[in-house]
């Protein structure tokens, strides 16, 4: 095992995100509204990557920087997807043209 400060900073910031992960899950189940629910959603992918970056640190192993990688990509997917729900849900459709 190594000593020194890295372990211990990794320790404690996994504290913290675990901390995190709290709110974020009393968000997902009691949001009001669907978007709550959806921006806790990507919180919570958030957090995953900061746990396997995390992990990586801890570990010494750089493939857990990959799985950091592919949650953060579908994460942003999700996000992106829902914005355009959103978007086309807001705009009311064009009247037709009188003839």
């Amino acid at each position: 095992m190594t000593t020194g400060l890295i372990p211990w900073a990794a320790g404690l910031a996994a504290l913290l995100v675990a901390l995190g992960c709290i709110p974020v899950a009393v968000r997902l189940v009691a949001g009001p509204s669907s978007a709550d629910r959806v921006i806790a959603t990507d919180m919570l992918g958030l957090l995953g990557v900061c746990f396997a970056a995390l992990v990586a640190v801890i570990a010494g192993h750089a493939a857990f920087l990959d799985i950091a990688f592919g949650i953060a990509l579908v994460g942003f997917l999700g996000a992106v997807a829902f914005a355009r729900l959103m978007e086309r849900a807001s705009v009311p459709p064009a009247p037709e043209p009188a003839e």
